[in-house]
């Protein structure tokens, strides 16, 4: 029995030191973000851009989406769960208007969750952002495709769907913003020609296509 126990202790204080871990591995990013916050803290009340690689390596957003007021808060590798950690942190102090969003690309891939499980990590996020950002609306990007990731195309699509209709469902607070066939070939394929060397992330080209799809949406009735 005391083994049992034992094994018992041992095995959650090890799942307790994995979660530590992989949380770990943004916060120095998000401590960066804080000091930067301590030492000039942003307006509220501006266009957040939250998630992953897309949003972090878009570091020309400012120049992009001129005319409109925004804060970059885009930090690498992560995934809805992080988004949904580091909530309070990275979302609440800024009181967004509007959080532009792109996550669900990592999911998929790096830790093979399941697209019902990425979604509601999605409608977690969502209820999130109604509870303590009520003045705030949320649009979240299509997943994109790209060489490194075509084997995961046919989940990004169904994630794509969902996403999509969760924005029709909830009109004037949710909404979706669709990249994904512009960043394509004419066979339907990722288009190589809009990513790095790496055949994932977006190069200049690509930021060209995430520009204009964001600034549509922007500039259109639904802002």
């Amino acid at each position: 029995m005391m083994k049992k126990i034992k094994m018992f202790i041992l095995f959650n204080f090890c799942a307790l030191i994995s979660n530590a871990q992989q949380v770990n591995v943004f916060e120095n990013e998000i401590r960066a973000f804080e000091k930067k916050d301590s030492l000039s803290f942003p307006a509220q009340g501006q266009i957040l851009l939250y998630g992953s690689s897309t949003m972090r390596f878009w570091v020309t957003s400012e120049k992009d989406l001129a005319g409109y007021p925004t804060i970059n808060r885009g930090f690498g590798g992560s995934q809805l769960s992080d988004a949904i950690y580091f909530f309070d942190r990275m979302v609440v102090p800024y009181q967004p208007k509007l959080i532009l969003f792109y996550e669900g690309d990592n999911d998929l891939s790096s830790s093979k969750k399941s697209v019902e499980t990425i979604y509601k990590d999605y409608l977690s996020f969502m209820k999130l952002v109604k509870k303590k950002c009520p003045n705030t609306k949320v649009a979240i990007y299509s997943l994109r495709p790209s060489l490194a990731r075509e084997n995961t195309m046919p989940d990004q699509q169904k994630l794509n769907e969902l996403f999509k209709k969760y924005a029709k469902k909830h009109k004037k607070r949710a909404y979706f913003i669709d990249a994904y066939q512009a960043l394509l070939d004419s066979t339907g394929r990722p288009n190589g020609a809009n990513l790095v060397g790496d055949k994932l992330h977006l190069n200049a080209e690509g930021y060209k296509i995430w520009t204009k799809v964001t600034r549509e949406f922007l500039d259109g009735d639904e802002k």
